[in-house]
Parts: C-alpha cells; structure tokens; sequence
C-alpha cells in the first residue's frame, strides 16, 4: 500500500522526468545542427553548436538538489527553467546554422 507522502511526490517525479527528457532530446538536435554545420563547411558554426549543445546536454542532465527531508515538496519549477534554457539554446544553433547558410547562397 502506498503512503500519502510517496503518493503525493509521484506526479512531481513524472514531471521532472518529462522535463529532463525533453530537455535531453532538445539538446541533441543542437548537437545535430552541428554536425549539420561541418557537413556543410561551417566550421564556426559547428564550434559554437558543440559547445552550446554540450552545455545544454549539462543543464539538461543535472538534477536539482534536495535534501531528503524536502523530497515530497520538491517543485518542478527549476526543471522546467532549465528546459526552457536548453530550448533556447538549441533554437539559437539552428538559428545560427540557418543564417550561415542563408548568407552563403
């Protein structure tokens, strides 16, 4: 039987989870748009996709701290930020390689 204070902590598990995937996924299509970027000569744009995509792996993967006398109040709010960070992040690597490419043709 479960108890009400491993019930109550159980949607805010799924929650974060949800956010660091969607987070992790995020940050490996920033890692694509720089593979993209050296496959079609943009050596800056592939630099600076590998590094903002290996930070957003980072963000994306660490976990908030709590200690355990706090595990059931734990909010999903600063996973949820965190994903946010990663999108933009990956939004500005494919920014960045759509406007390298746009300027060469």
């Amino acid at each position: 039987m479960t108890t009400l204070p491993d019930a109550r902590r159980a949607p805010v598990d799924r929650t974060s989870l949800s956010w660091q995937r969607t987070a992790m996924h995020s940050a490996l299509l920033a890692l694509v748009a720089a593979v993209t970027a050296t496959q079609l000569g943009e050596p800056g744009v592939a630099v600076v996709g590998a590094v903002i995509a290996g930070f957003a792996i980072v963000v994306g993967a660490t976990t908030p701290r709590v200690k355990p006398s706090q595990v059931a109040d734990r909010d999903p709010w600063m996973l949820m930020l965190r994903t946010v960070v990663v999108l933009g992040a990956t939004a500005l690597v494919a920014v960045m390689l759509v406007v390298a490419v746009a300027l060469e043709l």
